[in-house]
């Protein structure tokens, strides 16, 4: 320890932006000079980003954090999870948080192939601890119903003073479930496959959208991207009973970006007007200048027709749309409906349907009778054909199937014409 003491500051600093993170939390233990040293990487890699749940130990683990002088002012990013109780033990569930395994495999705690770690045995047999679960799913019901759990939200958020997003989603675990889930030796559930919790989710959103409204502060953004590669939420999950809209209406949230994954497949009430469910959400945010749309699993030319008639955001200067098959007429109707404002587009996994048009035809009316400054197209394609941007050089032709358009007249154009279906324009 003396040897690692008498290293320089800027060394120690860099070992501990390096190593583990439970390595840091214990070279940070070792003595008060190192602590020191070592602050500014656990703020950002351990307090910039928080993921809770709405059970009362996981929030006012939020709220003691909100308190703290040096760790408050380093949260940017809120994650709201999803994980819950049902009635019913899940024997054989075992909660897929995507997105915590695609970080343990980049920092090589997971390889592929390896068994999830959150899964459990075939042959170990469950027993669950039916006291504790019990009172752990009365409690979440008290705190859904009592409104408690939007108090402690509301009260949190107000005391981060360098908030910038919220995001509600199922791809991380959240601080506490993994506790819960050996107190009660049953895993929580985080996916969205039933009534229960589908209903869980959409009281999830009410208060999280109550809590923003309550506190009358400036978000840039808020994400939410619940569900998996095989679906998500549907748009009348987004709807709110008359009583938070008036709330909402009497306290604007001012909102600079929205991002949305959308499913109208997996649609809670089957007589619901889904496009006017999902342009209503949008309409609570009026400031609005950034909104990502995507579909999850892609909209098979069903609602986005109708949306790229009755999407008007003034102010938007910024559209992505991802997941979608439409016609050319129907892209550029839409974003004509923001030709005021709009300045960049990103269109991923877009779909122009047989005898709907071509891009290039798309393309050059967008540059004719819009002033968008950049658009990125990504894994877009043409009648089930993929697009691609065709580079010459010194080494032969490079297909591209990410690129981006921009700059002059005579630039956009040059890029239209590198603009090919199917490698060889086959």
């Amino acid at each position: 320890m003396p040897t690692l003491l008498q290293l320089p500051n800027d060394v120690l600093s860099l070992i501990a932006w390096e190593i583990h993170l439970r390595s840091l939390l214990n070279f940070r233990l070792a003595s008060k000079h190192l602590n020191a040293v070592a602050l500014p990487a656990i703020c950002k890699r351990r307090f910039e980003t928080r993921y809770v749940m709405l059970q009362q130990h996981s929030l006012e683990n939020l709220l003691e954090i909100s308190r703290h002088t040096v760790f408050g002012p380093a949260l940017k990013t809120l994650t709201i999870c999803i994980d819950h109780l049902k009635k019913h033990p899940q024997y054989d569930h075992a909660p897929l948080h995507w997105g915590d395994l695609a970080r343990m495999m980049a920092e090589g705690d997971l390889i592929p192939g390896m068994p999830d770690p959150s899964s459990r045995g075939g042959s170990e047999e469950l027993v669950v601890n039916r006291p504790a679960y019990e009172s752990l799913l009365e409690d979440q019901k008290f705190m859904m119903e009592s409104g408690l759990n939007t108090a402690y939200l509301t009260q949190a958020i107000a005391a981060f003073p360098n908030l910038e997003t919220v995001v509600v989603n199922n791809a991380f675990q959240p601080w506490g479930a993994a506790a819960q889930g050996r107190q009660t030796s049953v895993p929580m559930s985080n996916g969205i496959d039933g009534l229960e919790s589908n209903e869980f989710v959409v009281q999830t959103l009410h208060r999280v959208i109550l809590a923003i409204a309550a506190n009358n502060i400036s978000l840039y953004e808020l994400d939410i991207a619940i569900g998996r590669l095989d679906g998500g939420i549907s748009p009348d999950m987004l709807v709110f009973p008359r009583p938070v809209l008036r709330y909402i209406q009497s306290h604007p949230i001012s909102l600079t970006s929205l991002c949305l994954s959308v499913s109208p497949r997996n649609s809670i009430h089957p007589n619901s007007e889904l496009v006017g469910d999902l342009l209503g959400f949008t309409a609570l945010f009026p400031g609005l200048q950034r909104l990502s749309l995507e579909f999850n699993l892609r909209d098979e030319h069903e609602h986005f027709p109708a949306i790229s008639q009755r999407l008007r955001l003034p102010g938007l200067r910024f559209l992505a749309i991802g997941a979608v098959q439409c016609t050319e007429s129907e892209l550029v109707t839409l974003l004509l409906g923001q030709k005021d404002s709009l300045e960049e587009v990103s269109f991923t996994l877009i779909d122009i349907i047989s005898e709907g048009g071509s891009w290039q035809s798309c393309l050059a009316t967008i540059r004719d009778e819009l002033s968008i400054r950049l658009l990125e197209m990504i894994h877009c394609q043409s009648a089930d054909k993929d697009v691609y941007y065709c580079e010459s050089g010194s080494d032969g032709v490079t297909y591209l199937d990410a690129f981006e358009i921009g700059g002059s007249w005579q630039d956009w154009t040059d890029s239209i014409n590198c603009i090919t279906i199917g490698k060889g324009g086959n």
